[in-house]
């Protein structure tokens, strides 16, 4: 008779006791555990309820591929903070809060390198999961193609495009290609598109690009990703003044040097700022998570990447629930 395949929780170890009473008030007070989050239980438990079979498949993989084992699976050293949904919370604390991984690892009652090894293999199941397949995406790699949450996106009808800038460090080389004058201090910049499908009132984030030093333009940042190329000419394309000599895009009028707007364009100013707020709205969305939003400190640039993608991505799955997807 074939041994029976373990149980995957039994792969895990629980959280230690400070650990224990620190998670279970954060669920005993749904007011403070959004507060904290950003997200209610219900959609935490959701969130986790959703990405734990890929979750389950990858850790899989990564104990059955070496080859020279001498322990069983499920042997070994484990996940001190506990089963898959207190992974995914260590993730969101670590992407919500500034605080580093041995504070973490104080309030879960775990070792700061725990923490670090627990959000450094939940990161990635965040990177590509809920933004939609468009022309901007379609050859990205996702992380699950068939999510239910996905699986009905209609094609795009107008993207707006804005630049977002986020503070960083002052780096020991190339300053001044991180220097955004704009800003007045160092920075790295990121290209964000929102795209509304057809029957869809609210906009959901469609492209986040690679962060650039801060100096360089919306303009030659955005030529950069051939979004613009990608795009059907039958999409509408929405940008503010930083996207000036953009064929086709509906942009708003520069006041000429010395002169002023008249009246008529002063008012299609106001309409078309009405449209395009929205992406002011949206990405405030993304900079709730203060590992990108405030003083960023992570060095490298994969890692801020993978950050910034996971926050977006967060971002676009409370769109979906909380508009009934």
């Amino acid at each position: 008779m074939e041994p029976q395949e373990q149980p995957q929780a039994s792969l895990h170890r629980t959280i230690g006791p400070r650990g224990q009473r620190f998670v279970a008030k954060l669920v005993r007070k749904p007011y403070l555990f959004r507060r904290i989050t950003t997200f209610t239980v219900e959609e935490w438990r959701d969130l986790a309820k959703r990405i734990a079979p890929e979750w389950n498949r990858r850790e899989r993989e990564r104990l059955t591929e070496r080859t020279d084992r001498i322990r069983a699976i499920g042997q070994g050293r484990k996940y001190e903070i506990g089963p898959f949904p207190n992974l995914l919370l260590a993730t969101l604390l670590y992407l919500r809060t500034t605080m580093g991984y041995a504070l973490l690892g104080l309030l879960l009652d775990v070792d700061g390198e725990t923490v670090r090894r627990a959000v450094s293999r939940v990161l990635p199941l965040l990177e590509d999961r809920f933004i939609p397949k468009t022309d901007l995406t379609k050859r990205k790699r996702r992380s699950n193609s068939i999510d239910d949450l996905l699986t009905d996106f209609p094609g795009l009808e107008e993207v707006i495009f804005d630049g977002t800038e986020v503070p960083v460090q002052r780096p020991k080389r190339r300053q001044r290609r991180a220097y955004s004058g704009k800003k007045k201090r160092h920075t790295v910049k990121a290209q964000i598109a929102i795209g509304r499908g057809k029957g869809r009132k609210r906009h959901l984030i469609v492209g986040v690009s690679p962060p650039a030093p801060g100096a360089i333009h919306d303009k030659p940042q955005l030529e950069r990703t051939g979004w613009d190329r990608k795009l059907s000419p039958d999409v509408l394309r929405r940008g503010d003044l930083g996207y000036q000599g953009m064929p086709g895009w509906v942009l708003p009028h520069k006041k000429p040097r010395g002169g002023v707007l008249t009246t008529a364009q002063r008012r299609e100013n106001k309409r078309i700022s009405r449209k395009r707020i929205i992406v002011e709205h949206t990405i405030r969305t993304v900079k709730v998570f203060r590992r990108i939003g405030e003083l960023v400190t992570i060095k490298a640039n994969g890692r801020l990447s993978a950050a910034l993608l996971a926050a977006a991505n967060l971002a676009n799955y409370k769109v979906l629930v909380r508009q009934g997807a």
